[in-house]
């Protein structure tokens, strides 16, 4: 049977430079600069977002040269930061997707970003200008709008309510991944424990923060020795990673088929330590 397609959506990402991004979080990883950090989070959330089945486009509107280098590495295009706020580099790269393009502005710090979630979201906001709050429920990290309407950002303290105002429909959906916006050091710790994308992830564990893929980081076997116990997994967020024999013993199971599902965990070194059946406790 063949499947639906996906409506094909532009993303719209905003940047700051790296040297001013993400102040409240300097400081949060001892030993890590913080423009790694901030770089990091820009950086895995492109990752995910290109992963999207319904993203068609990503946009990175910044005037950061190694931001630039790195999401055009990724796959993304760059427009230029026009240098007047955020909801003002929205509107740019709204304007740079054109006027028949679906857009959807997404904020750059969502490291735990699944691209499932974000395809999910997308689909409730076929058709409709909506928003999607973030965690606390009073900002926002995505605002979406059909081709021809205007995207009309209002990003900033309060976003979820000012976009309600402005009209924009709030989204409903089980998407804890794309909710977890970065802002704090607290934030932060409940995206490692959601699993964060590699370039994240490498920091947190550098920083000797405890990395744990449990029930909300899932993925596909890719590749399975029956003669070595081992193979390579799929991540939901696009990471390929590989699996020791140990991690299959302490599964409890006796096969693993490719393309089946399963829950992942790994210890603080990034080593996956578990593999389990999404049904198993």
């Amino acid at each position: 049977m063949v499947g639906v397609p996906e409506p094909s959506w532009t993303v719209v990402m905003p940047v700051k430079r790296l040297g001013v991004a993400k102040s409240r979080l300097r400081g949060a990883l001892t030993g890590v600069p913080h423009e790694e950090l901030a770089l990091a989070l820009a950086a895995d959330t492109v990752r995910a977002a290109l992963s999207c089945p319904a993203v068609g486009r990503l946009l990175v509107v910044t005037d950061d040269p190694r931001v630039s280098a790195t999401v055009t590495a990724a796959g993304a295009g760059v427009a230029a930061d026009p240098g007047a706020g955020l909801n003002a580099a929205f509107r740019h790269g709204a304007a740079a997707a054109g006027p028949r393009a679906a857009v959807a502005g997404v904020t750059a710090d969502l490291p735990a970003l699944r691209p499932a979630e974000l395809a999910a979201a997308l689909r409730a906001a076929e058709g409709v200008r909506g928003f999607v709050s973030d965690a606390p429920g009073a900002g926002t990290v995505l605002l979406a709008a059909p081709a021809g309407v205007p995207l009309a950002p209002r990003f900033g303290p309060g976003s979820a309510g000012a976009h309600a105002a402005s009209g924009a429909l709030p989204l409903a959906g089980d998407w804890p991944s794309l909710r977890r916006d970065v802002d704090t050091g607290d934030d932060l710790a409940a995206a490692a424990r959601l699993g964060v994308g590699p370039r994240t992830g490498a920091l947190l564990a550098a920083a000797g923060v405890p990395l744990r893929y449990g029930a909300g980081m899932q993925g596909t076997v890719a590749t399975y020795d029956a003669s070595t116990r081992s193979g390579m997994l799929l991540l939901d967020d696009g990471t390929e990673l590989a699996f020791p024999a140990r991690a299959f013993d302490a599964s409890g199971l006796r096969l693993l088929r490719l393309g089946q599902r399963v829950r992942v965990e790994r210890d603080a070194a990034g080593e996956v330590v578990r593999v389990t059946l999404p049904t198993m406790a």
